[in-house]
């Protein structure tokens, strides 16, 4: 060996090699952008909305039949529904309004315009495989109600005597139902 207070010109200085921690750094900094890019790119998941089919989960369904009839000034819109299996005691409907623009006067079993239909308060019983309307009458508060949705809630026992609510039809707007005033 040499003299340690002598400098051999004639090597070029070592180059070192990155070391091992070097390495793992810029692998573990290659992982977490890929691993952030995967989380932030996934594709979220929807949030349940409620459905009308939803309520087919109990013993009345809808038909998807849908009415309307003008009385006067006052518009009158109905749903068809139907009970697949069992006894069912309708109990009364719940008609939700959710931009306003109409004020329920009424509401009945029965099909738009029919004379003498029963008022739907009254409980109505309705047998394995029948059909019935839900039908509620309106003041129109506005001169065309043509964006309006409305949506039927019934309230009834169904064959176990278990209380139930069920959203079991709706206008998504009244876009076509006929009403003076509206193109």
């Amino acid at each position: 060996m040499g003299d340690p207070d002598v400098i051999d010109l004639e090597r070029p200085p070592s180059r070192r090699k990155p070391g091992v921690a070097a390495v793992v750094a810029v692998l573990a900094f290659a992982l977490g952008i890929g691993l952030g890019y995967q989380l932030h790119n996934r594709p979220s998941t929807p949030e349940p909305k409620p459905s009308v089919s939803a309520a087919a989960n109990g013993p009345l369904e809808p038909t998807g039949a849908r009415c309307s009839a003008q009385q006067g000034t006052r518009l009158q819109l109905g749903v068809q529904v139907r009970n697949p299996s069992g006894e069912a005691a309708l109990q009364g409907v719940q008609v939700d309004l959710p931009l306003g623009g109409l004020r329920q006067v009424g509401g009945t079993w029965g099909a738009c315009g029919q004379l003498s239909a029963p008022d739907s308060t009254i409980e109505l019983h309705l047998g394995p495989g029948a059909t019935t309307w839900l039908t509620a009458t309106f003041d129109v508060l506005v001169d065309c109600p043509a964006p309006l949705p409305v949506r039927f809630t019934v309230a009834y026992l169904d064959g176990v005597g278990v209380a139930r609510q069920d959203l079991l039809g709706s206008f998504a707007d009244l876009g076509d139902v006929p009403y003076p005033g509206c193109p």
